[in-house]
């Protein structure tokens, strides 16, 4: 070999060299971070169900979630006017920046709008009656603030804390404390005080009422 296939050989190996230590130092870094943040997830978890408890026992109202099934796509293409069935499918709180069900999971927030708003359902007036009819079988009042179910409850892994720093809205602070994260960058707030007053308002204003 020459002396140049030397040095290509020789830096070939340096590289191959720098690759696996840093595949080791991140390895370290991920096996030392994994039982941090499985601690994060499990408090995260308890003050998620601590909040739903307290809802619970307040007996403040949650927000129905409801979900539209298709209609029967043969009929609609013999020319008759359907609406699919809605149901009701869970409820949940809204606080905020996440909504909560009363089993302790947490869910992106979703917009809340009334069972039958003022404006068209549907540009067709017949389809537009018959939409409106399908919601009011619910037996929920017109005027009901409702939320739709397309959002999946966030799945709290404690491996995607340590890939990306963060878990769905939630992330861990220097000390280990949960955070409360803004959507798209990783700062935010103690996850606790955050809960602590949004539970106290929500319980607050159904005492009002």
């Amino acid at each position: 070999m020459s002396d140049f296939d030397d040095l290509v050989s020789a830096e070939r190996r340096r590289l191959d060299e720098q690759a696996a230590a840093r595949a080791a130092s991140e390895n370290a870094r991920r096996h030392g971070e994994l039982p941090e943040w499985q601690q994060v997830v499990a408090r995260v978890q308890d003050l998620l169900s601590a909040s739903a408890r307290h809802l619970r026992d307040a007996a403040v109202p949650s927000v129905p979630v409801l979900e539209a099934r298709k209609p029967n796509e043969r009929l609609e293409l013999w020319g008759f006017v359907l609406a699919g069935r809605v149901m009701i499918v869970g409820r949940r709180w809204p606080l905020g920046a996440f909504a909560l069900d009363p089993e302790g999971h947490a869910y992106p927030m979703a917009r809340t709008e009334p069972l039958v708003p003022a404006y068209p359902l549907s540009q067709s007036p017949p389809r537009n009656k018959k939409l409106r009819k399908a919601r009011l079988r619910t037996g929920l009042a017109a005027d009901q603030q409702v939320m739709w179910a397309n959002k999946d409850p966030y799945i709290l892994d404690p491996v995607m804390g340590v890939e990306t720093g963060r878990i769905a809205c939630f992330g861990k602070g220097e000390d280990g404390t949960p955070l409360l994260l803004s959507a798209d960058t990783a700062v935010g707030q103690p996850l606790e005080p955050f809960l602590a007053k949004a539970v106290a308002r929500c319980v607050a204003q159904n005492g009002r009422r």
